[in-house]
């Protein structure tokens, strides 16, 4: 077998294991659609994160509050972030509730982002989790540090 028949069967075989791999990690992630908050991170959880007033796991900010008026300049900012952000999609949507899907961008792991706010109290609940695995490698609370950051 010559080197270039070498080379292509190799490159065969890896474009087919990672075909193979992305086939697996999708048919392996459940597929949640989120109508309301999920269900607060594990105590021990290393792919998960949430900003709430009851619960900042893996966050280090203060719990938002949205004053009384300005629910819906909140919600614009939130989707403008959405829009502004790569690889999201938006999963579900109500008037106080967003559920959007984030996709890394090599092996196509998905990350539930959801966000709610209480128009009653203002308060904002983030909460951002991986489907499959046990470590998200800091993703989940760098991205809520990016969606805090744009809309505080």
């Amino acid at each position: 077998m010559s080197l270039l028949q070498r080379i292509s069967t190799g490159l065969v075989i890896m474009v087919v294991v990672f075909l193979a791999a992305r086939v697996t990690i999708t048919l392996l992630s459940p597929h949640p659609v989120y109508v309301d908050d999920p269900e607060p991170c594990a105590s021990v959880s290393e792919n998960c994160a949430r900003l709430s007033i009851d619960d900042a796991y893996r966050m280090d900010q203060s719990p938002l509050i949205v004053a009384a008026g300005a629910e819906d300049a909140f919600w614009s900012t939130v989707d403008d972030w959405a829009d502004n952000t790569s690889r999201l999609t938006l999963l579900h949507e109500t008037e106080d509730f967003r559920h959007y899907a984030a996709a890394t961008p090599v092996w196509g792991f998905v990350d539930d982002v959801t966000i709610s706010l209480d128009r009653v109290t203002g308060e904002v609940v983030m909460h951002s989790e991986s489907r499959l695995g046990i470590s998200d490698l800091g993703v989940n609370p760098e991205r809520l540090d990016g969606l805090y950051a744009y809309v505080s």
